[in-house]
């Protein structure tokens, strides 16, 4: 995706972000959430059970859970100091940001953050006990999201991180990370 098609995928980012409790059935998975309905209680919509769950619905995969407690402990062992490597954003029905990642990698306690930018983005990871959250700041755009569970692995100063992008319950894209930390 070039440079201009991004900015342009990513001005579209907040209407998906106001618009995600639509969903389609040619998502991939990671659309809306099978428990948000887009029935208000008491109506059904079409193909939709006397409970009120669509065939559709009960098979769609539940989202990921959200970060916490494994995911902090598992960043907790890298190091400090320039970070580089590779910075993947991909949001659902908008687009991707694939771009090389400088920053810096630092801790505070037992959270662990990684600041940078990829591109003309600036991309922070904050990944705490408690939880994580990504913040994407680009040309026309500042969008944050919780982070699922997923791929956390650390060797020695390498992240390898691969996991869903969250927004309430609903899975609305994914961040991989392949970052060394230290050098």
């Amino acid at each position: 995706m070039t440079p201009r098609r991004v900015l342009v995928a990513a001005a579209a980012l907040p209407a998906l972000l106001l618009a995600s409790g639509c969903t389609s059935s040619d998502d991939g998975g990671t659309g809306g959430s099978p428990a948000a309905g887009t029935s208000a209680p008491g109506s059904s919509a079409p193909g939709s059970s006397a409970a009120g769950t669509s065939a559709a619905d009960s098979s769609a995969p539940a989202p990921p859970p959200p970060a916490g407690e494994a995911e902090a402990e598992a960043l907790a062992s890298l190091p400090e100091g320039p970070a580089a490597g590779t910075a993947v954003l991909a949001y659902s029905g908008v687009g991707e940001v694939r771009a090389p990642f400088s920053g810096e990698c630092t801790h505070d306690g037992d959270a662990t953050r990684l600041e940078g930018s990829a591109d003309t983005a600036r991309i922070r990871l904050d990944v705490a006990p408690d939880g994580a959250q990504l913040t994407l700041d680009d040309v026309g755009l500042s969008a944050t999201s919780d982070v699922a569970t997923g791929r956390y692995d650390v060797e020695g100063n390498h992240l390898s991180l691969s996991a869903a992008l969250l927004s309430g319950d609903q899975t609305i894209g994914r961040v991989e990370l392949e970052v060394d930390c230290g050098r």
